[in-house]
């Protein structure tokens, strides 16, 4: 998976799971503010991208200091 593809597949899964309901995301969405996630809602999407892209030396307390879609995108490239 090349860097843009896996900018779109964290954008497509932040979208889907938006706790507003399926939506379209971009790197400049805030995940509480525009997407609507809470702390369970972002545990449940750091589960997710864990499988979605077999991630490794993930945190979750890390996950939850995630601010935006950019930062979910560098959160999976840095446990790719």
């Amino acid at each position: 998976m090349n860097d843009d593809s896996i900018r779109v597949a964290v954008g497509r899964i932040a979208g889907e799971m938006s706790p507003l309901g399926e939506r379209p995301a971009t790197c400049a969405d805030r995940l509480v503010e525009d997407l609507g996630y809470d702390s369970l809602a972002m545990i449940e999407l750091s589960q997710r991208l864990e499988e979605e892209f077999a991630l490794t030396g993930a945190d979750t307390s890390e996950a939850l200091d995630v601010k935006t879609v950019a930062d979910l995108l560098a959160f999976v490239e840095r446990h790719r």
